[in-house]
């Protein structure tokens, strides 16, 4: 089951998290916020560069799996930092409660986005920021683009019906679906920004052995396929990577969507 083991999501996910988390907040701007929250707060790699920007900021982390609340809570030891078990469609908060609310990576996961933005809002005071950012899974995490060159090359029938599974989905799988979600539910003075961060690779390895802890629902995909296909994805992706890159190390660079919005004591 994926998201349940945060160690391997922090090997595979965390490191690009951690180079995209300070290029957000520099583009939402915290402003006078003295209490945040953190929607989806996983490994804690949000809240850490949020402390980072701001020293004496308070940021509350709210994660509905309970071994990530528990690593957040033994990774980020800051006296102005909690984490606790919650929801993002039912966070367990008082109205006005935060000057700002932020999510990172988190907007695919949510099974009914437009509840989770209004309890965002719901629980930011007015003229608060309520922010989210993420990876533009279409054209800009290059990492699984070649994932999924390798399987589709291996398996194309397999990784046809999966595609087929997650366009059946709900997504926002753009800039401007974001921000219309965002004024959806009322919040104002709307900004967006694609964001870019890269990240070196040493060595093919480097960038596959993170797949197949299967830590979210791709990499679970991923090792799934390998396995079934005795190591034909391996294989494949190895070619790919080594004709694209070459055997040493190399850098891949991701795009994200980030947009931000002001609570106008509307939003509920």
């Amino acid at each position: 089951m994926p998201y349940t083991n945060p160690a391997s999501y922090d090997e595979f996910m965390g490191r690009w998290s951690r180079r995209l988390a300070p290029r957000f907040i520099d583009f939402v701007g915290l402003g006078a916020a003295k209490r945040v929250l953190d929607v989806g707060s996983g490994t804690g790699v949000l809240t850490r560069a949020l402390l980072d920007a701001a020293p004496g900021l308070e940021v509350v982390g709210v994660d509905p799996t309970a071994t990530y609340v528990e690593y957040a809570r033994q990774s980020v030891l800051s006296p102005h930092a909690c984490f606790e078990y919650g929801t993002a469609d039912a966070l367990p908060f008082a109205d006005n409660s935060f000057d700002a609310t932020f999510s990172l990576l988190v907007l695919q996961e949510l099974p009914d986005a437009p509840r989770a933005v209004h309890e965002m809002a719901r629980v930011t005071r007015q003229g608060g920021t309520i922010a989210t950012c993420k990876w533009d899974f279409r054209n800009g995490m290059p990492m699984l683009s070649l994932f999924s060159q390798a399987a589709e090359a291996v398996a194309p029938e397999v990784v046809a019906r999966r595609r087929a599974e997650i366009k059946a989905r709900p997504a926002y799988d753009s800039i401007e679906k974001i921000a219309a979600l965002w004024e959806a539910c009322r919040l104002v003075d709307i900004r967006q920004m694609v964001l870019e961060v890269s990240l070196g690779v040493a060595s093919f390895d480097d960038l596959w052995r993170p797949f197949l802890g299967g830590s979210t629902g791709e990499a679970v995909f991923a090792r799934e396929l390998d396995d079934a296909t005795d190591g034909g994805v391996t294989r494949s992706m190895r070619e790919i990577v080594e004709a694209e890159y070459g055997k040493g190390t190399f850098s891949l660079t991701a795009r994200a969507f980030a947009v931000t919005g002001v609570a106008s004591g509307g939003a509920l």
